[in-house]
């Protein structure tokens, strides 16, 4: 406002035609952080109140104070006197993002809120019920722009055709998440994918689809960026592999509680993300509980059977260069040590609950870091070694660039220059 006053007192007309710009305005609203200071805008002039109505409207969260508030009850009302002409905005077109997943409102109210909404993007659906066919297809009827319907983990859906809802009305959708109690049946979620182009994220939990439907879903929808698999024991390596064959522009992968999760696999997903400079290794008990979650920048690995030898040789003579490594649980001999000292230039390297280093053995490689800044090491064991103050300088000294370490519980630092005790 104040911007405003000064270019008239100074006759500078340009300045007022910039702020009857769309795009201009819409990044201005766009960082107003609240309602309430959206809401003097509305006053300025008629586009302004156009530009500030359809912030205020873009997105409805129901809150579970509704008892008390009534908030949804008059939201809804004004969508209706909307709708009907008897206000002076079309309210309902400015919603994208409708959330009542904190609500318990019957079906026949959601049905004439998406009545009102012939734009919604983002649907999330409210209550706990169990939807039928009938009712999904009706609501995807009413959602011709849809992008994302997300279901809370209190809706289930069991007929595995209902799905197919989204394929014939939802042709703009985004983002699917078939979770736990959503049924989908593999020629459903393979007609979804072939008539949504658009798809980019994909998250499937304990669904029991095999290479036969994935690989082909996969092919499908080539601009996916983020794939989430959860207890899909069904797949294969074969798909998993195939995943970096066909979808080039994916930015994050989580892959859990799958059997077959490999050695073989863990250095495909470090060959695709070749600017991943962090790596976690885990050891679980269990070869179920092998997981993957990678992204550009961590990889992170839990595996049954990991040969660690394997991994460190490929990061070895790979062009880009590793910094960081975090292992757990896992046994260490003093040979491994000396090759991850010797053919990796670490900035930071991690080592818990492990087995198998002495002393003696850190000592003897950790000075071929040369850049290495932060060093950790706890062992498996309760009986350590103890460092001693002449370990302590020493390490200091063989590793000019270490900032701090921690050697089991003790934490030293080359600035304090003493003892900090858990």
């Amino acid at each position: 406002m104040s911007i405003i006053n000064n270019d008239i007192t100074f006759n500078i007309p340009i300045s007022l035609k910039a702020f009857s710009i769309s795009l201009i305005l819409s990044n201005i609203f766009a960082h107003v952080p609240l309602e309430r200071e959206v809401l003097p805008f509305t006053t300025v002039s008629r586009w302004w109140n156009q530009l500030a109505t359809e912030r205020l409207w873009y997105k409805f969260r129901g809150l579970r104070n509704e008892s008390r508030t009534h908030s949804f009850e008059k939201f809804l009302k004004v969508l209706k006197f909307a709708k009907e002409g008897k206000c002076f905005h079309y309210y309902g077109k400015y919603l994208r993002i409708l959330e009542l997943d904190k609500l318990n409102i019957n079906y026949q109210l959601i049905l004439e809120t998406l009545e009102c909404c012939p734009r919604i993007e983002v649907f999330c659906i409210s209550g706990s019920r169990i939807l039928n066919k009938n009712q999904i297809y009706e609501i995807a009827e009413r959602l011709p722009n849809l992008r994302f319907l997300k279901f809370p983990e209190t809706v289930e859906i069991y007929d595995g055709q209902a799905m197919k809802a989204l394929a014939l009305h939802c042709p703009y959708l985004e983002e699917l998440e078939l979770k736990k109690d959503i049924i989908c049946d593999g020629e459903v979620l393979l007609s979804i994918v072939e008539k949504c182009k658009r798809i980019h994220r994909l998250n499937i939990f304990e669904k029991n689809y095999n290479d036969d439907i994935m690989i082909p879903v996969i092919q499908m929808i080539p601009n996916l960026t983020t794939l989430t698999l959860y207890q899909c024991i069904f797949v294969s390596e074969e798909f998993l592999l195939n995943i970096f064959k066909y979808c080039h522009r994916i930015t994050t992968l989580k892959l859990s509680n799958i059997t077959e999760i490999t050695t073989k696999l863990v250095l495909a997903t470090a060959d695709y993300y070749k600017n991943c400079s962090k790596i976690m290794l885990f050891k679980v008990e269990r070869q179920f509980d092998s997981c993957v979650e990678a992204s550009e920048k961590d990889l992170k690995v839990h595996l049954y059977d990991c040969d660690l030898g394997m991994i460190i040789n490929y990061y070895i003579y790979r062009k880009e260069k590793l910094r960081e490594m975090r292992l757990e649980e896992i046994e260490i001999t003093q040979g491994c040590f000396g090759i991850i000292c010797k053919g990796l230039d670490l900035y930071k390297l991690e080592l818990i609950s492990i087995t198998g280093l002495k002393k003696s053995d850190v000592l003897k490689f950790l000075s071929e870091l040369k850049n290495l800044k932060n060093f950790f090491i706890r062992f498996a064991t309760i009986s350590v070694e103890p460092i001693l103050e002449e370990d302590k300088n020493k390490i200091f000294e063989m590793c000019p660039s270490l900032e701090d370490f921690q050697w089991h519980f003790q934490k030293f630092s080359r600035r304090v220059h003493h003892e900090i005790f858990r």
